[in-house]
């Protein structure tokens, strides 16, 4: 079935091998979509040889790749990275 039919029946199932993100993952909406309603979807890893069990990043002190802020200085509106070029 093509991705984006896949979406608008509210469930997909795809691979990413990226630099955080690597794997099955399946994509549910678990929310919303009709009647003005904001949709809501739910993102989860497959239980794969590239999921971890032991050894894994606390959520808590991850970074996001685009900020280099943990949740917690997302959460208190503190600034991350500088984006701007030098010359």
């Amino acid at each position: 079935m093509p991705f984006a039919d896949a979406l608008e029946r509210g469930h997909a199932s795809f691979r990413l091998d990226g630099r955080k993100l690597h794997g099955g993952y399946s994509l549910t909406r678990i929310r919303g979509g009709r009647d003005g309603h904001r949709q809501a979807w739910l993102l989860v890893k497959h239980a794969d040889r590239r999921a971890r069990t032991a050894g894994a990043t606390d959520p808590r002190r991850a970074r996001s790749t685009r900020s280099g802020r943990t949740l917690g200085q997302v959460a208190a509106g503190t600034a991350g990275r500088d984006w701007t070029t030098r010359s």
